[in-house]
C-alpha cells in the first residue's frame, strides 16, 4: 500500500502561538487544536476540560417531555412496557439503560431484540404482532424507528402506544408515534446533533431519573464509541467520564466482560472499547441472537454475568475465525477473478458465507485494495449484501444508481446493505462499476494519511502526555498523525511471530523507539544508519513498571540519498560547456596533482593557521576525508554546501553562485578532486585575489566522477528497467518522494527516463499534486530513444567532462610547488 501524507495547513500561527503559551502546550499540540476546529480560547478550554456539567438540559431535546408524561402513565397502570432495540452494540446498550431506569421506577418491563438473519434490522410486523398478544401497551424504539412508517402505523391500529426514540437521518414523512425522540428532526433546537443511539437513550433516561443515570455513562460510552459516531461536543463529555467509570464499573455485566478480556487493570481507552469489548457483544447479534447481551448488561447475578461473558468470547471467537475463513476466500477471489484496473468497485458473492460478518470482511478488502466492495451472502437464489466505501465515493448513491437491479437496498456515504437476486448480480457489478468509471479517478484510489504537522523538537513525555489531553479519540477527534523527519536508523528488527517491525533510530542525540506493525516485509530495504522520514502518532508504552516513548508508525519513507548532490550533477552536465576548455599555464597555483596521500595534507592545511576551503565534487572523496579526519580524532571544519563564515571548510556540492566570496574568504582554496563544473574551476583559477590555489586531483580520481555521471545519465538497461515496472493500459500510481524506491533508480536519473519514454509515446504521465499517474502504452513500431535531444546533451556533457578532466590532468604546464 502507497500512502500519500498530506499535511493540514497552517491557517493562523498567531493563534497556534497563543494557544501554546495560554495553556502550556508544545507547539505541535497547540496546532493539533487548532487543525481540530477550536479557534478561540473559550472553545480550547471547554476541549481540554471536557466536564459533565457542560451536557444540555435533556428537556431541550424535543419530545422528551410527552415521553416522559407516557412513559409514567403506564408505568402507573402497571402496564406492560416493551423495548424495542437493535442487534448492534448501541441498540444493545441503549436497550439496557432504558430497561435498567424503567425498573428502577417499578414499570412493568421487557425488552426485544430482533434477529439480524431472519428479521434484519427495525421494527417489522410480525414482532408488532407478537409484542401486542404478549400484552404489551407501549413500545419504545431504541435506535432504530424513525424510518419505520407502515409498522408503526400497524401498531397503533392495534391500540399501543409507540415511542421512537432513534439517531439516524430523518426521512421527509414522520411516522405517526406518539412521539419522537430524535436530534435531528427538522426545528429540533438541541444544541447538540450527534449523539448515538444510546446517547438519545442517556437523555431520557436523565429526564426519568435526574443525576441518578449518570450511573449509566460508562455502559453509554461503549455504545456511543462503537457506533463510530463523532467524538466532539457531548458525545466527547460521555465518553470521557464513561472511560473513567468502566475501570470500577458497578454493573456486574460490563465488569465481568472487562475481567474475562484481561482490561481489569488498566485505564480502558476507546481502543480497547473499539477493537476489543464491543466485537464481542457485536459476535452475539452477528451469529445468533443479541438478547444475551442485554441479559449481561442488565444482570445483578455475578454468576450469569460470568456465563454469558464467557459465551461471548466464545462467540467472538467463532466469529473471528468465520471471518478469517471469509476474507481468505474474498482475497482469493479478488486475486483470481478480479481486473483491479476495470473493476473499481469489488463485487463478491459466494453461498458459503454467514451474512452477519461479510459487513467485517467488506471493510477488510476495502481496507487492503483502497476500493469500494460489496460482499454478498447467496442462499436459495438471493442475496444479502453489505458494501463499505473509501472516502470520496458516496456507496449509497453508486447503489442507487443500479437499484433496479435490487429488491431493495439502504445505507449512506460509507456504508451501505442490499438484498438481490442472485440472477441480477452480474448486471448489478456492471452497472455499478459504470457509475464508479464516472466518479472514481485513480488519485482517489491512493489512500491518504492526513498528517497535522511536522514535529521538529525533541519528543519526550511530556508532549506524549499533552497529546493525551487530546482524549478520547475517534471519529472527527482521530488520534493525531505527524512527520518525524530524518531519522538516522541504528537497529532494525522483527517482533510478533516475524510481522511486525521494530526500529531504533536517532535525531538530535535522542534516540527512539518506531514501531511498523504488519510490515516486516519491508526489513530487507531498512539497513543501519538509512534516514527515514516517519508518519504516526505518539504513543508512552508502560510495561512491568516501566515507560518508554514510541512512535507507532503508520508509514514510512526511507529517504533518498544525494538528492542535492545529484540535482546538482544534473544541471551542471546540462549546462556543460567545453567552448573555453584551456591549458593552466597562465594561471598560478600549487601543484600536488600526483600527491599519495592527499588526506593528511588537507589535514596539514587544516592545522596551520591560514583559513582553507577544500572543494570536493564526488560521492566517494566526501566519504573518504569524513572517514579519514574521524579516524584522527579531527573535528575542527564544517561540511557544508554554501560558503560559510569558519576557518576551515569542505564544501560538498558548492553552490557556485557564491564563487566570487570564495577568494575573500579563504586563505588557501583546495581542489580535491576533479571539478564537474569547468566554468567554477577557472574562475577560481582566475580569479583568486591572493588565495592559494592547490590541484590535489589526479588521473585515478576520474574513476570516481565517472561513476556519480553513470547515476544520471540513462543506459538503455534503465530506460528498461522504468518501462517494464510500470503497468500496460492500466494505471501505476507513484508519489513524487517515492520515486527513488519504486524503480530502485535516483529520483534525477528516473525523472530523465520518464521525461524521455514520455516524449517518445512509450508512455502516458498525470500529475497531481504529489501523486504521479503512470501508463504503458501499446507500441507496434521500434522506438530509439537515443535521439532524443535531453539524452543526446547528456551524452555529449559526458563526453565533454572526460575531455576537460584530461585537459587538466596534463603535466606539460607551468607548476609551482609548495
Amino acid at each position: 500500500m502507497i500512502y500519500n501524507w498530506v499535511s493540514k495547513k497552517i491557517k493562523d500561527n498567531k493563534l497556534v502561538n497563543e494557544i501554546a503559551s495560554k495553556f502550556n502546550l508544545k507547539t505541535y499540540v497547540a496546532q493539533t487544536i487548532v487543525n481540530r476546529g477550536y479557534d478561540d480560547l473559550k472553545k480550547v478550554y471547554e476541549y481540554l476540560n471536557p466536564k459533565l456539567d457542560t451536557l444540555s438540559d435533556p428537556y431541550l431535546l424535543e419530545g422528551i417531555e410527552e415521553a416522559v408524561s407516557i412513559i409514567k402513565y403506564h408505568i402507573s397502570l402497571n402496564d406492560k412496557i416493551t423495548i424495542y432495540g437493535d442487534y448492534d452494540v448501541d441498540g444493545i446498550t441503549s436497550a439496557s439503560i432504558l430497561y435498567t431506569a424503567l425498573k428502577r421506577l417499578g414499570a412493568n418491563i421487557d425488552f426485544y431484540i430482533p434477529d439480524r438473519l431472519s428479521e434484519g434490522y427495525g421494527i417489522n410486523i410480525d414482532a408488532v404482532k407478537t409484542l401486542c398478544d404478549s400484552g404489551t401497551k407501549l413500545i419504545i424504539t431504541v435506535d432504530c424507528g424513525i424510518a419505520s412508517l407502515k409498522e408503526v402505523q400497524y401498531a397503533r391500529k392495534l391500540g399501543l402506544d409507540v415511542i421512537i426514540t432513534d439517531h439516524h437521518q430523518v426521512p421527509d414523512i414522520l411516522p405517526e408515534a406518539n412521539c419522537i425522540i430524535n436530534p435531528h428532526i427538522k426545528n429540533c433546537t438541541y444544541p447538540y446533533r450527534e449523539l448515538a443511539g444510546v446517547g438519545v437513550v442517556f437523555k431520557l433516561c436523565l429526564a426519568l431519573l435526574g443525576d441518578e443515570a449518570l450511573e449509566f455513562l460508562d455502559v453509554v460510552a461503549l455504545g456511543t464509541v462503537a457506533d463510530i459516531v463523532p467524538l466532539t461536543g457531548e458525545n466527547r463529555v460521555i465518553v470521557k467520564e464513561g472511560l473513567k467509570m468502566m475501570r470500577n464499573t458497578k454493573n456486574k455485566g460490563l465488569r465481568a466482560l472487562i475481567n474475562s478480556v484481561g482490561l481489569n487493570e488498566i485505564d480502558i481507552d476507546t481502543y480497547h472499547v473499539g477493537f476489543i469489548l464491543a466485537p464481542r457483544l457485536n459476535a452475539a447479534g452477528r451469529l445468533e441472537s443479541a438478547v444475551l447481551c442485554v441479559n449481561l448488561l442488565v444482570t445483578d447475578d455475578l454468576i450469569e454475568a460470568d456465563r454469558i461473558a464467557a459465551y461471548l468470547n466464545s462467540e467472538n471467537v467463532k466469529r473471528q475465525e468465520i471471518e478469517k475463513k471469509i476474507l481468505e476466500e474474498a482475497i482469493m477471489k479478488v486475486e483470481n477473478d478480479v481486473d483491479l484496473e476495470k473493476e473499481k468497485v469489488i463485487v463478491l458473492y459466494s453461498e458459503n458465507w454467514h451474512p452477519g460478518v461479510i459487513g467485517i470482511v467488506s471493510s477488510r478488502i476495502t481496507e487492503k485494495y483502497h476500493r469500494p466492495s460489496i460482499l454478498i451472502s447467496l442462499s436459495d437464489g438471493f442475496g444479502k449484501g453489505s458494501g463499505r466505501s473509501i472516502k470520496g465515493f458516496n456507496i449509497y448513491e453508486a447503489i442507487k444508481y443500479a437499484g433496479d437491479c435490487l429488491i431493495n437496498f439502504g445505507g449512506h456515504e460509507m456504508a451501505a446493505g442490499l438484498t438481490i437476486s442472485s440472477s441480477q448480480i452480474e448486471d448489478f457489478k456492471l452497472k455499478l462499476n459504470e457509475y464508479a468509471k464516472i466518479k472514481l479517478t485513480a488519485f482517489d484510489m491512493m489512500p491518504i494519511i492526513e498528517v497535522e504537522t511536522s514535529i521538529d523538537d525533541v519528543l519526550d513525555f511530556e508532549g506524549a502526555s499533552q497529546i493525551g489531553l487530546l482524549e478520547p479519540f475517534g471519529n472527527e477527534n482521530p488520534m493525531p498523525m505527524y512527520v518525524i523527519e530524518s531519522l538516522v536508523v541504528k537497529k532494525v528488527s522483527v517482533f510478533g511471530n516475524n510481522k511486525h517491525l521494530r526500529i531504533i533510530a536517532g535525531k538530535n542525540d535522542v534516540m527512539y523507539d518506531v514501531v511498523l506493525f504488519n510490515r516486516a516485509y519491508e526489513f530487507d530495504k531498512i539497513s543501519i544508519e538509512s534516514v527515514l522520514d516517519v508518519v504516526g502518532c505518539i504513543k508512552i508504552n508502560e510495561w512491568n513498571g516501566e515507560k518508554k516513548l514510541e512512535i507507532i508508525a503508520k508509514d514510512i519513507l526511507v529517504k533518498e540519498k544525494n538528492v542535492l548532490f545529484f540535482r546538482n550533477l544534473y544541471t551542471t552536465l546540462v549546462n556543460f560547456n567545453d567552448d573555453d576548455f584551456r591549458g593552466l599555464e597562465s594561471y598560478n597555483f600549487i601543484d600536488v596533482r600526483n600527491i599519495d596521500d592527499k588526506r593528511s595534507y588537507v589535514l596539514k592545511l587544516f592545522k596551520n593557521d591560514d583559513s582553507t576551503a577544500v572543494i570536493i565534487n564526488t560521492r566517494y572523496h566526501i566519504k573518504e576525508i569524513i572517514n579519514y579526519f574521524n579516524d584522527c580524532n579531527y573535528y575542527n571544519f564544517k561540511l557544508s554546501n554554501k560558503i560559510v563564515d569558519v576557518k576551515n571548510a569542505i564544501l560538498w556540492c558548492f553552490n557556485a553562485d557564491e564563487i566570487m566570496q570564495l577568494p575573500s574568504k579563504y586563505k588557501n582554496i583546495v581542489f580535491y578532486d576533479i571539478p564537474f563544473d569547468s566554468k567554477m574551476f577557472y574562475n577560481i583559477l582566475a580569479n583568486n585575489r591572493g588565495s592559494i590555489v592547490h590541484l590535489l586531483f589526479r588521473k585515478e580520481d576520474l574513476k570516481s566522477s565517472l561513476n556519480d555521471i553513470c547515476n544520471i545519465v540513462p543506459k538503455r538497461s534503465d530506460f528498461a528497467k522504468v518501462f517494464l515496472s510500470i503497468k500496460e493500459n492500466s494505471d501505476t500510481l507513484i508519489l513524487r518522494d517515492q520515486i527513488y524506491d519504486y524503480f530502485n533508480l535516483n529520483s534525477i536519473k528516473s525523472m530523465i527516463c520518464l521525461k524521455i519514454l514520455k516524449d517518445n509515446g512509450l508512455i502516458n504521465i498525470k500529475e497531481s499534486d504529489n501523486i504521479f499517474v503512470l501508463r504503458r502504452n501499446s507500441v507496434d513500431s521500434k522506438v530509439d530513444i537515443k535521439n532524443h535531444q535531453l539524452l543526446k546533451k547528456l551524452y555529449m556533457a559526458e563526453k565533454s567532462f572526460i575531455k576537460f578532466a584530461f585537459q587538466i590532468l596534463k603535466k606539460n604546464v607551468k607548476e609551482e610547488t609548495a
